[in-house]
């Protein structure tokens, strides 16, 4: 190749990169823009990021669960400080930046995997139009840093088992460290991912017992720089590990634990569910169970078009991957699975952010079957033209949300921020609304879990405050037998087209 026939390849590689920059701003922006509510957790994040001025770290770390682990906080409140922007915009701001880096990252992967640079343009689409990826770009989540360190360490590793290098297992080392100071599953892929190098066949064993030794040799001075802070200090019982004692205790009793809930949960659904004859079978019905429940959640997260694009790939063997490839990625996806599958069975529940950086993984396959669908067009028209109409469809899913709009809770929050004097007392189911009132402070995480459930006013309790914002989405029993109890017509409604309600009373004294 010449060189000004290279220059143009740069170019055009070039060219991708900086036009998905481009078009990550926009979804970051117009998806923000068209969500005016805050997830839940997102007031946990701004709260103690904001408390981080006010009342120290430590204390900020306390203030509520997600802030345990407080690196994210941290980030927020400094690009606060820098910039001076509010801590929502500069959240917003920070989980843009994130997200470019994941965008940028997963075009890069499927570049060191054997991209041309139509199948670069292909990934970048394929990404930016992640539904499930996308849906979550408006959040105030850890999982922004998570997923974009995760990748970068991906990429690392790759290019450490084609080229051993000291420095690049030490990148990878900090990059995963990275990616678990934002979510201590991190912890995980740094304990067990270098184990992949002794399954490395075209290394003697003493290569291999170097690189297992490299790409453990970060987290060995981790420790080690702990071990010696425990032994310097004064009171070495008290040198804090935050969340590394949850993980900790999943390491050592993690098997115990999900025994003990395998059996709970296999009683009830014997003794609440199945006809007694079928009860002996009931621990064979919650294996399948959550199986099926697994297999679909993680097919849904994908999307039913990516996950056929997966396959459809893996039955025609379009991604050739080297011996590094299937190192790095077989080893992400093994200890992804285990990790998503061990929290569903423990917890029967599993949200579908928790699947995200498993589907990352399964979406570089994508671009490469979208790749073979275009070079084979012509004698597959109705596949191609299928694929391609699903695919508008889900990246149309992904720029306008189509369910029913939560403004009615900022509209109540803003009511009784501006119309409540900060002396009276008030009285509400949901949390978002405590917080849009600005009346609650950081009292709002207990005053959310105290009174999450209506039964905190029943039998005339509600007489103790001066008003009441209940959230009413569904005409439950207890609800209607709270409003008949008040025999009062409400101060204000807020409502959305489908019916769900923030209703507002002033109670006499």
């Amino acid at each position: 190749m010449n060189s000004r026939a290279l220059t143009r390849s740069l170019d055009s590689t070039v060219s991708v990169y900086v036009i998905a920059v481009v078009v990550s701003v926009f979804l970051s922006c117009w998806l923000s823009l068209h969500e005016n509510i805050i997830n839940p957790d997102g007031i946990c994040y701004l709260q103690s990021a904001a408390d981080i001025s006010l009342a120290g770290l430590k204390a900020a770390s306390q203030l509520c669960d997600q802030a345990k682990w407080p690196f994210y906080s941290v980030l927020i409140h400094s690009v606060a400080r820098g910039t001076h922007l509010t801590y929502l915009a500069s959240a917003y701001l920070l989980d843009g930046a994130l997200s470019i880096a994941s965008v940028l990252s997963f075009i890069y992967l499927v570049r060191l995997l054997g991209g041309t640079l139509r199948t670069l343009w292909l990934a970048a689409f394929v990404i930016l139009f992640a539904h499930e990826f996308d849906s979550v770009r408006e959040y105030i989540v850890r999982d922004h840093g998570f997923w974009a360190f995760y990748l970068i360490a991906m990429i690392f590793l790759i290019e450490y088992f084609r080229q051993p290098r000291l420095l690049v297992a030490l990148l990878w080392s900090a990059s995963m460290v990275m990616a678990a100071l934002f979510r201590i599953e991190g912890a995980l892929f740094l304990l067990f991912v270098p184990f992949a190098a002794w399954a490395d066949a075209r290394r003697s064993w003493t290569q291999r017992v170097r690189e297992f030794t490299q790409l453990n040799l970060f987290l060995l001075l981790i420790v080690s720089d702990l071990v010696v802070m425990s032994l310097v200090s004064q009171h070495p019982t008290t040198v804090p590990l935050g969340r590394l004692s949850e993980l900790e205790a999943q390491l050592v009793f993690g098997l115990t634990t999900l025994a003990q809930h395998f059996h709970a949960a296999a009683t009830a659904l014997a003794l609440h569910v199945l006809n007694p004859n079928a009860a002996q079978d009931a621990s064979v019905v919650l294996i399948l169970l959550l199986t099926v429940w697994y297999a679909y959640s993680l097919i849904t997260n994908l999307s039913f078009i990516y996950a056929f694009l997966v396959v459809y790939a893996w039955s025609r063997k379009l991604l050739r991957l080297d011996k590094s490839g299937q190192l790095v990625l077989y080893s992400y996806i093994f200890i992804n699975v285990i990790v998503t599958a061990v929290y569903l069975a423990e917890n029967i529940f599993i949200s579908k952010r928790y699947l995200i950086a498993l589907s990352l993984v399964f979406m570089l396959w994508v671009p490469f079957a979208l790749d073979k669908l275009l070079q084979e067009k012509k004698p597959r028209v109705v596949l191609c033209t299928a694929v391609a109409v699903l695919l508008l469809l889900n990246a149309v899913g992904t720029l306008f949300h189509f369910g029913y709009s939560k403004d009615y809770i900022l509209q109540a929050g803003n009511w009784l921020d501006q119309n409540v004097p900060r002396q009276a007392s008030i009285y509400s189911n949901d949390e978002l609304v405590m917080y849009y009132s600005h009346h609650f402070g950081n009292e709002i995480f207990q005053a959310a879990r105290a009174d999450a459930d209506l039964a905190a006013i029943a039998e005339g309790q509600w007489k103790h405050y001066d008003y009441l914002a209940l959230r009413i989405n569904k005409p439950e029993t207890q609800t209607i037998s709270l409003l008949k109890e008040l025999n009062s017509q409400p101060l204000r409604v807020f409502a959305n087209r489908r019916g769900d309600q923030v209703v507002i009373y002033k109670i006499a004294h």
